[in-house]
């Protein structure tokens, strides 16, 4: 799968609680190289989760929130 693609299935998650738990589900089920796409899907998707908002590219001052 591509970012984009995850990032459409993930953007159903409104919790970063629930978001966590889908990431430590698919870093055991995920190879390495589909790993680092989701990681990159994911960390988008927190960003939306913190500033409450969509965003096709994430802003780079909103990096900073992201853990």
């Amino acid at each position: 799968m591509q970012k984009q693609d995850w990032l459409l299935k993930l953007r159903k998650v409104s919790e970063i609680t629930t978001l966590e738990k889908i990431i430590q589900r698919k870093e055991d089920t995920l190879s390495q190289e589909d790993l680092i796409v989701f990681y990159s899907a994911s960390d988008h998707r927190l960003a939306e989760i913190i500033a409450g908002k969509y965003f096709d590219k994430v802003p780079s001052h909103m990096w900073r929130y992201v853990r």
